[in-house]
């Protein structure tokens, strides 16, 4: 049976010692962020999540959702763990307090997702888009969505989906087929199928909001072909009184199956069918000409992908507490690490097993520095408190991050997950000890929500070439100061932080090469095949310096005191990531150096066996 333990001692040394997030008084939202009010939220919601949300999430993918007579019935306990998760304050912790939340800052939400995620995935992609969908509806929605709609997607009273794909086409969403037709009141119709929505029904909640993409037909009943006629429009499962907010008759949307997945199999994966169902169109429309017309999916994938991000790392928390307990009980050989008289030492001193089990603690928590140092420099940039430089350059260090965060996390999160179950042995392939269910579910983060590939190109493609390649600069110029001020310091391991120098200079100037060629030449398309790898060495890259931070930061603390048990195996951990992962760069940047030209040597037709 799998067990979870809240890494809460690592989420308050990252806030408290790593990131000093006390000190950001000048951040809005920072100001009550001191060591002990972190303390105090995070230790009530940790026991949540291990004795309310977990034994639920176990239970309910076993179960399953399932579709009687039109309706999904989510697994048992579903709908009263939603409730006490949502009257806890947990769901909307960072939103404003007129919201009905306690408007505190990102990163602390960010905490609280990734327990939520690792704890109990399936349940939580029900409410996986409310306060994505509450921010950017009170941001370009109507008055009336904002009083009426915005409130009870705050406080999880309602839930929201966003639809995007549909049978023939996922992410090239200008082929969509969807059409939003004109009503004489000022709504629209909307006709069309949408397929994979995570949450498209369920029992939680009285009202579903579903964000729909679709074109709207012009004189001629005909739907352009560019992205750029792609709007985003609102369909709420009830119809909505636009003056007294109140629910009335059905809406003409229904379900009309769910998938049968791998994974997370307590989440209804439905396809939606809707058949002139009422919607309102969220943007301005002028003249006949689309306004903002993408935004609003941009503003909520931006936050879906961040949180994506952090089931990585919670899938390579649960898996490395597990492999762990059972390393430490099983025994099998004799061992030349800490060896015992016994007849078999545990498999935990096997340096194999070592190496999978530290594998997946130095990803996780580094992983975990990386992620809320972002939402650190997400909040900095929103607060306008800064300098318009410095303001830029933080934006570009998320922007860039996003995709490598969302990609890299999760691939490596899977890996993490897998290497555990191996620790296992036979047992991790059998149910009885429930490694297999954190493999399986682990998988979706690699596809939904961008395919991982497409992250990839997009990182090639748009945000490091943009603006002549300015986010690429503020990368590295970033990363680079700070080595550079390690290295001055004189605290810390000079073989360690001179290993990180040289593979990033190794990672700019093989960067460097592809900008100076696309500028030469035809851009970045020659070097598309290799974009992964990119992403991967920019995900090494980003964990390992934090990783570097956190050694410094405690070899600095050594000069004066004692180190913890804790904060020596944090030394250990960055030891360990830079001597096994960080070689990986050299690799990397060997393989997009060369490029893959055999790739595009066959045609499809070649690639067949006769």
């Amino acid at each position: 049976m799998l067990v979870y333990k809240a890494p809460t001692k690592d989420f308050l040394f990252i806030l408290n010692d790593l990131l000093k997030v006390q000190e950001l008084k000048e951040v809005e939202g920072f100001e009550n962020l001191t060591p002990e009010f972190c303390q105090e939220i995070l230790y009530p919601a940790a026991r949540f999540h291990e004795e309310v949300l977990f034994p639920v999430g176990i239970a309910g993918d076993r179960h399953g959702a399932h579709l009687v007579d039109g309706k999904v019935l989510t697994p048992p306990g579903y709908k009263e763990a939603w409730k006490q998760y949502c009257a806890s304050g947990w769901l909307q912790l960072s939103m404003p307090e007129e919201l009905g939340g306690a408007g505190l800052p990102s990163i602390m939400a960010s905490i609280i997702g990734e327990m939520r995620i690792t704890t109990a995935h399936s349940l939580a992609m029900y409410g996986s888009f409310c306060l994505s969908a509450a921010r950017m509806l009170n941001s370009l929605a109507p008055e009336w969505i904002r009083t009426h709609v915005v409130p009870n997607l705050a406080t999880g009273h309602w839930t929201a989906t966003m639809c995007l794909t549909e049978s023939h086409c996922g992410t090239d969403l200008k082929q969509i087929r969807t059409t939003a037709v004109p009503q004489p009141d000022g709504s629209y119709a909307i006709h069309g199928s949408k397929i994979f929505i995570s949450g498209g029904d369920h029992d939680l909640t009285d009202n579903i909001i579903h964000l729909v993409l679709a074109k709207i037909p012009d004189t001629d009943g005909k739907v352009g072909s560019r992205l750029d006629d792609v709007n985003v429009f609102m369909v709420s499962k009830r119809k909505i009184d636009v003056q007294t907010g109140e629910l009335l008759e059905k809406n003409a949307c229904h379900v009309s199956s769910i998938e049968h997945k791998m994974g997370i199999e307590g989440s209804a994966t439905c396809v939606l069918n809707f058949d002139g169902a009422q919607a309102w169109h969220i943007g301005s429309t002028s003249g006949g000409v689309k306004r903002n017309s993408m935004l609003p999916m941009f503003l909520m994938m931006n936050y879906a992908r961040l949180s994506t991000a952090l089931s990585g790392v919670g899938y390579a928390e649960i898996s490395a507490q597990n492999a762990l307990l059972y390393a430490k009980e099983r025994r099998s050989g004799k061992t030349p690490i800490f060896p015992s008289d016994a007849q078999a030492d545990p498999i935990i001193n096997h340096p194999d097993i070592r190496r999978n089990i530290m594998g997946a603690q130095a990803f996780a928590e580094g992983a975990r520095a990386t992620a809320l140092r972002v939402a650190v420099w997400q909040a900095q940039a929103d607060s306008g408190k800064i300098s318009a430089e410095e303001k830029l350059r933080l934006k570009d260090m998320v922007d860039v991050l996003t995709p490598v965060m969302k990609a890299y996390f999760t691939d490596k999160g899977f890996d993490c997950a897998s290497d555990c179950l191996q620790v296992f042995g036979g047992h991790g392939y059998t149910k009885d000890y429930g490694i297999e269910q954190v493999v399986r579910n682990a998988r979706i983060g690699k596809i939904y929500e961008g395919a991982n590939g497409i992250q990839a190109i997009d990182l090639l493609r748009r945000k490091l070439p943009d603006n002549d390649w300015r986010a690429f600069d503020h990368f590295f110029n970033t990363i680079q100061t700070c080595v550079d001020q390690d290295r001055v310091s004189g605290v810390i391991d000079q073989s360690l932080v001179g290993r990180y120098a040289d593979a990033l200079a190794l990672l700019q100037r093989t960067v460097e090469s592809i900008r100076q060629e696309s500028q030469q030449n035809s851009g970045v398309l020659p070097h598309l095949a290799v974009a992964y790898d990119l992403l991967h060495a920019l995900g090494i890259i980003v964990v390992a310096w934090n990783w570097l931070e956190i050694h410094q930061l405690l070899h600095e603390k050594a000069r004066s005191a004692e180190l913890t048990p804790f904060e020596k195996r944090k030394v250990i951990l960055a030891c360990f990531w830079i001597e096994y992962e960080l070689p990986l760069v050299y690799a990397l940047c060997q393989r997009i150096q060369q490029g893959i030209p055999s790739v595009s040597k066959l045609p499809p037709e070649g690639l067949d066996v006769e």
